[in-house]
């Protein structure tokens, strides 16, 4: 197994350490989408806006990690043979990549979401010694699909103005 392969892992908790912007970009992305999860849906399906939410955080994760992979010269395939061998190792900070691993997953990720717990530490979410009391967080979730009424406490009661009326010439 190459060097890269045996230490890319590593080096990229060090691009997180040396970019704080990447974890606070999770932290924004989950203060922005989490209203969307305190949403009791009447049937046990997610709603759109939840597998929306879903495909953004898999796009977030998957720009900072091919960034990183550029950065270094490296490929998916050499990242996915430095877990194995974190893993094999019993190497301490394979339970992060572990944890990070499996929120990818649909099902992980809405629990975690819709039990307000961290994304990226799986502390709950702005409580005391939280990131996110660091961080600038949207005044707003992110825009919403034409035609929702969106998350509880941020609908707009009053429905959009009609269309303009045709001009007679």
């Amino acid at each position: 197994m190459s060097e890269t392969g045996e230490t890319l892992p590593h080096k990229f908790l060090q691009h997180l350490k040396a970019q704080p912007q990447i974890i606070q970009s999770i932290i924004q992305f989950q203060s922005g989408w989490r209203p969307y999860f305190f949403v009791v849906s009447e049937d046990s399906d997610h709603t759109q806006e939840q597998r929306q939410a879903y495909l953004e955080f898999v796009k977030l994760i998957d720009e900072h990690v091919s960034n990183f992979l550029r950065l270094h010269d490296a490929s998916e395939e050499d990242f996915v043979a430095g877990l194995e061998c974190m893993k094999q190792a019993q190497d301490p900070h394979w339970h992060a990549f572990s944890m990070c691993l499996h929120n990818v997953e649909f099902e992980q990720f809405a629990k975690m979401m819709n039990a307000d717990v961290c994304l990226c530490c799986g502390k709950q979410f702005g409580a005391p010694g939280h990131p996110a009391a660091s961080v600038s967080l949207p005044a707003q979730p992110p825009p919403q699909p034409a035609g929702d009424l969106g998350p509880v406490g941020y609908a707009d009661p009053t429905p959009p103005p009609p269309p303009p009326l045709p001009v007679d010439e």
